[in-house]
């Protein structure tokens, strides 16, 4: 299951990077839960591929040249860590941001079925029974 696993998220990361939406939606389970974790600003929880899109571009908006990146990518058997990294300029402000962010992705039947996003490596790996 695990080369499985890889192989939805590097398929998912391919269609984000391509910003091809619909190719990265087919990849979601109806019953997605998506996670943003503290300490990881406006932590909360979404539900469904709608609930992804929404914490996406809440997040998105805030920046202008928005880019994220999936590297490093972790198998976990039924889970993914991967390094995320990002990099933007500040709407508002125009400040360059870059941060360095890891998402857990849970995959089940060939479907992202979690997807959790933490601040620092540690977590990450430490959800998914990892260690450093």
């Amino acid at each position: 299951m695990s080369q499985e696993s890889l192989e939805v998220v590097r398929q998912w990361w391919e269609a984000w990077e391509a910003e091809d939406l619909s190719r990265g939606l087919a990849l979601m389970d109806a019953g997605l839960v998506t996670r943003r974790l503290a300490p990881m600003p406006d932590p909360g929880t979404w539900h469904g591929p709608e609930g992804l899109l929404d914490v996406a571009a809440e997040w998105v908006d805030t920046f202008d040249e928005f880019a994220m990146t999936g590297e490093d990518f972790t198998d976990a058997g039924d889970h993914v860590v991967v390094r995320v990294e990002q990099e933007g300029r500040g709407s508002d402000s125009r400040v360059p941001v870059t941060a360095t962010f890891w998402f857990v992705f849970g995959v089940r039947n060939g479907r992202v079925v979690t997807l959790d996003m933490y601040s620092a490596r540690a977590e990450a790996v430490a959800a998914v029974g990892l260690r450093e």
